[in-house]
């Protein structure tokens, strides 16, 4: 059964493999939504507003945004191959 997710779940996500607690995925979920993160124009803008926001390195808000947009791309895959799924 596909889940279509929400915020609340992907803020779960990325906590569960970031290892991060709620708070500061909260952070870098409001930090997805306010850039467009899907160009990659951004990505930069997006990793340095992450570095500022959660004091730390460079190397670890680029594997915070991998990560993100991993969930992101496993989710929107899944919509497009199950559709329908969940819709009852």
């Amino acid at each position: 059964m596909v889940i279509s997710m929400n915020k609340t779940e992907f803020i779960k996500e990325l906590s569960d493999r970031l290892s991060y607690n709620e708070e500061e995925c909260t952070i870098i979920n409001n930090i997805l939504e306010e850039n467009f993160f899907i160009s990659k124009k951004n990505k930069d803008k997006i990793i340095s507003e992450i570095v500022l926001k959660l004091n730390i390195d460079i190397d670890e808000a680029t594997r915070i945004y991998d990560i993100s947009i991993k969930i992101i791309n496993e989710q929107i895959k899944n919509k497009i191959k199950h559709p329908f799924k969940g819709k009852d």
